[in-house]
C-alpha cells in the first residue's frame, strides 16, 4: 500500500571539500585550483546539515533561502544526482540509497535555464517526443501531450528550432514541457523562475501549479530564492540557511508564529539601490527590502529592518537629504520576507 508521504528524509547530510567552484573562472585559475589542493587538502564544509523533513504525496512544497543555502544540493540528493554522506531517505516509497534505480524512475528534475534537458541534436518537436515514447506512451498519445504543452506554454513557434537558439525562457519552458511528458509521481524544480522576465515568470508559475500539481496531481517540490514566489505557490514551505533548517509550515503559519506583527513601509519616489546602501551604513539599518514600482522614475517600496528600535523619522531625513521623496509612510502585512529575516536573525545569535 502506497505511502501517504512523497518525500521523507531524516537528518541528510552532505559535505564537500573546499569551496563552491565558480562557473566563471578560466582554465588556468582551474589548474591552480587543482594544483593548490593536492598540496593543501582543503577543509570539508557542510552543505546540508542534518535535514529531517516530509512532504505528502501531491502537495506544492517550497524550499526557500539565500543563495549557497543548500537548496540545490538538497535536490540532488532527492534526485539520486548525488549520495548523501548521513541520513537516510525515500521517495515515493523508494530508498535513495539501496533504490535508486527506481527513485530516479518516479523522479524528474528540472533546474534553472532548462539547458540540461534537451539533447541539442533534436528540435524541441523531436525532444518531446522522444522523451515521450522512451516513457511508453503510444504515439497518438505521445503527440497529443506533445500538442497540448506547446500550446499551453506558447513555445509553437520554437519547437521547430533547437536549443542552441533558444532564449533562457524558452528553454526554461522547454524543460518544464519534458516534465509534463514524463509525468513522474514527484517533480523537482531548481529555481524555475530564476532570470526570466515577468511574463515569461508568471506563465512558468501558472503551469506549474495548475497543469502538474492540480491537474496532474503530482507532487511538486521547488526551490527558490524569491519568498514572494513561494508565498504565492507553495502550501507549505522550509526555511532552509547554511544547509540547515529553520522552520518548516505554511506560510500563513510561519507568519503568524515569526512575523505576527505590521510592518513598517515607505512608499518613495526617485530612489536607488544605492541610496539604500548609503542609508544603511549611515542609520545603522540591517537590512532594507525594496520592491520598485517602477525603476525609471524610482518608484519603490521600503521596508526597513532596524537591529534595534525602529527610528521611521530618521529614515525619511536620511532619504530626503539624498534626494528621495517619501509619498507615504504606512503599515503593511508581514510577508516570509520579513518570517526569513527574523530566522535569520536568530540563528546569527
Amino acid at each position: 500500500m502506497p505511502t501517504a508521504l512523497a518525500v521523507e528524509t531524516h537528518e541528510l547530510t552532505k559535505r564537500f571539500r573546499g569551496k563552491p567552484a565558480d562557473e566563471q573562472r578560466s582554465w588556468a585559475d582551474a589548474l591552480v585550483e587543482l594544483a593548490k589542493r593536492a598540496l593543501h587538502p582543503p577543509e570539508t564544509r557542510t552543505v546540508v546539515d542534518r535535514v529531517s523533513l516530509s512532504v505528502r504525496r501531491g502537495e506544492f512544497f517550497g524550499i526557500i533561502g539565500s543563495n549557497g543555502a543548500g537548496k540545490t544540493t538538497l535536490l540532488k540528493m532527492l534526485a539520486c544526482l548525488l549520495y548523501p554522506d548521513a541520513g537516510r531517505g525515500t521517495v515515493n516509497g523508494h530508498d535513495i540509497l539501496r533504490q535508486r534505480n527506481d527513485v530516479r524512475r518516479s523522479v524528474v528534475i528540472a533546474k534553472a535555464g532548462g539547458w540540461m534537458s534537451t539533447l541539442w541534436q533534436l528540435s524541441g518537436w523531436e525532444n518531446l517526443l522522444f522523451r515521450a515514447r522512451m516513457c511508453g506512451l503510444s504515439r497518438t498519445e505521445a503527440l497529443e501531450r506533445a500538442r497540448y504543452v506547446v500550446e499551453r506554454l506558447e513555445i509553437g513557434d520554437k519547437a521547430s528550432e533547437h536549443s542552441w537558439s533558444w532564449s533562457a525562457g524558452e528553454a526554461q519552458k522547454f524543460s518544464l514541457a519534458m516534465t509534463f511528458i514524463a509525468r513522474t509521481p514527484v517533480v523537482m524544480l531548481d529555481e524555475p523562475t530564476s532570470h526570466l522576465d515577468p511574463h515569461v515568470s508568471r506563465l512558468v508559475r501558472e503551469f506549474v501549479r495548475e497543469d502538474l500539481n492540480r491537474q496532474n496531481g503530482q507532487t511538486v517540490i521547488m526551490s527558490t530564492h524569491y519568498l514572494e514566489e513561494a508565498e504565492l505557490m507553495c502550501d507549505r514551505v522550509a526555511i532552509l540557511r547554511e544547509g540547515v533548517v529553520l522552520a518548516c509550515d505554511t506560510p500563513a503559519a510561519l507568519k503568524r508564529t515569526y512575523a505576527p506583527d505590521p510592518i513598517l513601509e515607505l512608499r518613495v519616489r526617485r530612489y536607488a539601490p544605492e541610496i539604500g546602501e548609503a542609508a544603511k551604513e549611515s542609520l545603522g539599518i540591517v537590512e532594507l527590502i525594496e520592491h520598485f514600482e517602477d525603476i525609471a522614475t524610482g518608484h519603490a517600496r521600503l521596508r526597513p529592518k532596524w537591529a534595534g528600535e525602529p527610528d521611521a523619522a530618521m529614515l525619511i531625513n536620511e532619504l530626503g537629504v539624498r534626494g528621495v521623496e517619501v509619498l507615504s509612510v504606512g503599515s503593511t502585512e508581514p510577508t516570509l520576507d520579513d518570517v526569513y529575516f527574523r530566522l535569520a536573525k536568530e540563528e546569527a545569535r
